[in-house]
């Protein structure tokens, strides 16, 4: 969420999957079911599982490989909305793996079943702020709706050579200081600016806006313009900027950030006082799944520390198991900008929806600002 390493929700093989979650939503392109290259004899075998692209990298449930000696069924997914009306239309996987943000949506689409506490293994070791994300258990907290897996941020990554901060750090740098003009770049996707513009206003719901409060927004919107040198659909890009020198700030995902500590380059990751913006993604379970206990065995396998160390290692991205977090290396976690997800996640800013009416509004004023409106 998002990034031509399609595959990869944060930093695996060629552009991040949530670059390309963002990147295909933004020009209309819809689900990709990509069947792998392997067949069975029936597909009864094996779990289905609809995930992202790369994310039937074996390492990521061992013991599900372990007990059954070979990997589920995958097909991949884009985009999570378009991804919800392929199964609405009859794509039966007997497991999904959409947002946090998105659940509300699949609940009511009643396509799912709640899980089975009783036979998730791992939940008392989940971070607790991922735990009962609003829209994902039941309001009493006796259903839970969504198995949260990987997560991560998206904020400012910049030049610690180039940059001085002034004060609490902040997104303004991106909005409106002047000293670092045709330095800093901005993601092209209308909800992100929009509403962390709505944060720096301190507005009290930045993710649904009143028109009043929008025309606030597009003042920001308009200084903003002035200021980013380009704004970018492909993350590479702005690794390139940052590491040229071109650009001394941008928003960014923390696997890009990665990218650049790797390459030596002086960089740090802002936890601004507005929030890091974090996804959370995970697994959902088909109200007719034919394979139950195959799907909480992968499910399990899934949110072992064993696979969390792994999707940190590989993929960059952080997992839901606390446990996996003690397998890496100190060093790594630094390097993705992860070292205290708690006291990170106590600013942050979780995904949540917006209303589609909502989001219509938000995409004309960002598109009429940039034509220069």
């Amino acid at each position: 969420m998002e990034e031509n390493r399609f595959r990869d929700r944060s930093g695996r093989p060629t552009m991040t999957r949530r670059a390309a979650i963002r990147a295909l939503a933004s020009v209309g392109v819809g689900v990709a079911i990509l069947p792998l290259t392997h067949t069975r004899s029936t597909a009864a075998e094996q779990v289905s599982v609809f995930t992202w692209s790369s994310y039937n990298d074996p390492k990521l449930f061992p013991g599900y490989i372990e007990k059954y000696g070979s990997p589920p069924d995958f097909s991949f997914l884009a985009d999570t909305a378009e991804a919800l009306m392929k199964v609405r239309a009859g794509y039966a996987a007997d497991i999904a793996h959409p947002c946090a943000d998105d659940i509300s949506l699949w609940i009511k689409a009643d396509v799912i079943q709640p899980f089975d506490p009783s036979r998730l293994t791992h939940v008392p070791d989940f971070w607790d702020e991922l735990k009962d994300l609003p829209g994902t258990v039941s309001d009493d907290g006796t259903k839970r709706w969504f198995v949260p897996f990987d997560w991560g941020n998206s904020s400012i990554v910049y030049r610690t050579d180039m940059v001085e901060l002034k004060g609490e750090p902040s997104w303004s740098i991106l909005y409106t200081d002047e000293r670092y003009k045709d330095k800093v770049s901005m993601y092209d996707s209308a909800p992100p600016a929009v509403n962390i513009a709505a944060a720096i206003l301190g507005f009290p719901d930045i993710f649904i806006l009143s028109d009043e409060e929008l025309e606030e927004v597009a003042k920001l919107l308009r200084k903003q313009r002035e200021l980013v040198k380009f704004y970018w659909t492909d993350q590479t890009t702005v690794e390139q900027g940052i590491a040229s020198g071109e650009l001394v700030a941008a928003y960014a995902w923390n696997d890009g950030f990665k990218r650049l500590k790797n390459q030596g380059v002086p960089v740090a990751y802002m936890n601004p006082k507005e929030g890091m913006r974090t996804w959370v993604c995970g697994l959902v379970l088909h109200k007719d799944t034919p394979h139950l206990d195959m799907a909480y065995d992968f499910v399990n396998a899934f949110t072992s520390p064993e696979a969390g160390a792994h999707l940190l290692e590989a993929f960059g991205t952080g997992h839901v198991n606390r446990k996996a977090f003690d397998l890496v290396s100190q060093e790594l976690l630094d390097s993705l900008g992860i070292s205290n997800p708690a006291e990170m996640m106590a600013r942050t800013v979780f995904l949540k929806p917006t209303p589609p009416e909502y989001l219509q509004k938000y995409q004309r004023l960002f598109d009429m600002v940039k034509a220069g409106g």
